[in-house]
């Protein structure tokens, strides 16, 4: 895979200008670097389909991808901070394609700016390419300390990278997110982002997987030595398995622990908040993208909040006597 040099980035490649993130009252510029080529076949192709059915960029991106050659774009943000990712994934060439309004889950944003003068130990579980591993280790969000987790090896070349690329101010840790430590699972790693899973049962593994151990958060916190005083934030985006994540993080929701997790549109079950509310009895916060808090009170809250099945929708949730608790209380009463 082919890393873009500094030449790159400053002769033939030229740069695009981003989209800023408008978060509270700071705003964060972005530039995206990368072949000027490459970056226009890929804005055609978005039009092309934009204007036709409006769907499958995914299929026209597997189509090119032989004449991408695995190339790589670079953000470049404000601060100096760098986050590299592949031409032909959809999901992050959003970055220069200028799709209206693209600002990249602005709910944690938000809040986590709010969390920018407090000290805590970050775990991004669902790493991806570590975007928020790359902004929570940078000034911009208060230089915190940093556990990348992510469970595709295929992913993790890039991961790698950006730890390099922002002098390794942050830590990887190639393992599955779920229930128990140390049991052997498989990632499912075809498709799109929304299609990859953890499988538990070989019986039932799709055709293209690769093995992969699983850590619990409980075990991570051990792993890295935090003391019951250390504050913890867990960024939980984990493809389906946040229920069993959230069975193995049972002493950290003792402790000071802010756990930001995804429950998906389409499911109407509402299954991870549900998990939180009557297995594990703790409150609840929906966190929107203007950077609102609000106090979720029940179930039936989510039929309302949830509108579109194609979207994520972040809600947050920590131990009724922490210090998180007083603080996100305080912000939701202010709503």
């Amino acid at each position: 895979m082919r890393s873009l040099s500094s030449e790159d980035a400053t002769a033939a490649i030229g740069l695009t200008r981003g989209r800023r993130y408008l978060m509270g009252r700071s705003t964060f510029d972005y530039e995206v670097s990368g072949s000027r080529l490459s970056m226009g076949l890929v804005r055609l192709l978005h039009t092309v389909v934009a204007r036709s059915t409006g769907r499958g960029m995914g299929l026209a991106m597997r189509a090119v991808k032989p004449l991408l050659h695995s190339q790589l774009s670079c953000v470049h943000f404000a601060d100096g901070s760098r986050l590299y990712f592949e031409l032909n994934d959809v999901y992050w060439n959003a970055f220069f394609i200028g799709q209206p309004g693209m600002t990249y889950e602005p709910d944690i944003a938000t809040l986590l700016l709010r969390l920018k003068d407090i000290d805590y130990t970050f775990f991004d579980c669902g790493a991806n390419i570590g975007y928020w591993s790359v902004l929570v280790t940078s000034e911009m969000l208060g230089r915190k300390r940093a556990i990348a987790v992510e469970a595709s090896r295929e992913t993790l070349a890039i991961l790698e990278q950006n730890r390099d690329a922002n002098d390794h101010r942050f830590e990887i840790c190639r393992r599955a997110l779920f229930e128990y430590d140390g049991r052997s699972l498989f990632f499912s790693d075809d498709g799109p982002h929304s299609a990859r899973h953890i499988v538990t049962s070989q019986s039932s593994r799709p055709s293209h997987t690769e093995p992969v151990m699983s850590i619990t958060i409980d075990a991570l916190a051990r792993d890295q030595q935090l003391t019951d005083s250390d504050r913890l934030v867990v960024k939980l985006d984990v493809e389906g398995q946040e229920v069993a994540a959230l069975k193995g993080a049972r002493q950290v929701l003792k402790r000071d622990t802010l756990i930001i997790y995804e429950d998906h549109g389409q499911d109407r079950s509402h299954a991870t908040t549900r998990y939180v509310f009557e297995a594990l009895g703790l409150p609840v916060f929906a966190l929107a993208a203007d950077g609102s808090v609000t106090k979720v009170d029940d179930l039936a809250t989510l039929d309302r909040l949830k509108g579109n099945p194609e979207s994520g929708y972040r809600f947050a949730t920590c131990p009724p006597g922490s210090a998180f608790r007083r603080w996100i209380s305080g912000i939701a009463s202010q709503a």
